[in-house]
């Protein structure tokens, strides 16, 4: 046989494993992590602060104006009143509002810290204790969230006097603030509780790990981790117009990530369109995520997005830096055509072999 026909019989094969290869590379190559995306390693000598102020925040009875600021220089902050009684629970109302008051009932969502969130927040960042500062006149202990490449993710300010934490903020990769909370006005005391506010207990019971996995085995997309650092918190279900919907809550200790599931597909009437008072980005999901038509981003640092794949419709809210809501919204089934083999195709064609 010649050798231009050996290589004749062997070009097949040869292209199916160049192909092949090139899918490992474009999967793996996208999987190598940067310097901040593995756990930051420390003392951790911050934790002890906030575990006293997350008893605190269970013990404590107070009443205050929580001001919620987005990404630098986007919108104006949201002020909204709270008043807190042990056992009872959290009502909020914007201020100016207090009559349509909404109450948290205890364990109904991760209002403050909760040991849940403080052992993500352990396993992620190093947590260390910062000193003393003033925040809004009142003297108060400074823990921060280091990244394993030395970035500041978070800082969280606990009072010194009521051990209560009054202040947090997120930072986005770059160092810019993208959510900080405040509270003012801080008063200790039961305050005036909101009787005619409406509110409830969470949704049915938290869904076991049995019942996740049987929920998986019937189609169900409910990962343990969205992320490298974002993991399963809570998750519970509930019944809606006789569907079940699942709502899972995804964090890294500093940011929450809610999504919400159901069979079906979305109406003809959705449209990628401004809504709610919601930003929406370019098509294409411009700074967020390539994967999906829209991505919509709140003038207080908050995210969602919605969209429908494989039988199902999911809904993505996120309190979190523009990163983490862009990794929390395409490790979800993509819409249709953004699966494996879409993306492949992409990743040759920018190649030029397509």
């Amino acid at each position: 046989m010649s050798a231009g026909g050996h290589s004749s019989a062997t070009s097949g094969p040869a292209t199916l494993v160049a192909v092949l290869a090139l899918c490992v590379a474009l999967l793996t190559g996208a999987a190598c992590p940067d310097a901040d995306q593995v756990p930051a390693e420390g003392s951790d000598d911050g934790m002890p602060v906030l575990r006293r102020a997350a008893v605190a925040g269970k013990e404590t009875a107070y009443s205050a104006v929580r001001e919620v600021t987005g990404p630098e220089g986007d919108g104006s902050p949201s002020h909204v009143r709270v008043v807190h009684r042990p056992g009872d629970g959290l009502a909020l109302a914007p201020v100016g509002e207090e009559e349509s008051a909404f109450v948290v009932r205890a364990s109904s969502a991760l209002e403050s810290l909760d040991e849940r969130l403080l052992h993500m927040l352990e396993d992620t960042y190093e947590v260390t204790d910062a000193g003393t500062a003033v925040l809004d006149g009142r003297r108060a202990r400074v823990v921060e969230a280091g990244r394993a490449d030395g970035t500041v993710a978070g800082r969280f300010w606990v009072d010194t006097g009521t051990g209560l934490l009054v202040g947090s903020t997120v930072y986005e990769a770059t160092g810019e603030s993208a959510l900080s909370v405040r509270l003012t006005g801080l008063e200790q005391g039961e305050g005036d509780w909101p009787e005619g506010a409406v509110g409830g207990a969470p949704w049915g019971d938290a869904l076991t790990g049995e019942e996740r996995t049987a929920l998986r085995d019937e189609g169900w997309t409910l990962p343990e981790h969205l992320d490298w650092n974002l993991r399963l918190v809570d998750a519970r279900s509930t019944e809606h117009s006789g569907h079940r919907v699942v709502h899972a809550v995804y964090s890294d200790g500093l940011s929450q990530v809610s999504v919400f599931a159901q069979r079906g597909k979305l109406g003809a009437e959705h449209s990628p369109s401004l809504r709610d008072g919601y930003a929406g980005t370019d098509m294409g999901g411009r700074g967020v995520t390539t994967q999906h038509d829209t991505i919509f981003g709140g003038d207080v640092g908050q995210y969602q997005s919605m969209w429908q794949a494989d039988g199902f419709v999911y809904t993505v809210l996120a309190d979190a830096p523009v990163g983490i809501a862009s990794s929390a919204v395409t490790a979800l089934p993509g819409p249709e055509g953004s699966g494996f083999w879409a993306r492949v195709h992409r990743g040759m064609s920018r190649l030029g072999f397509l």
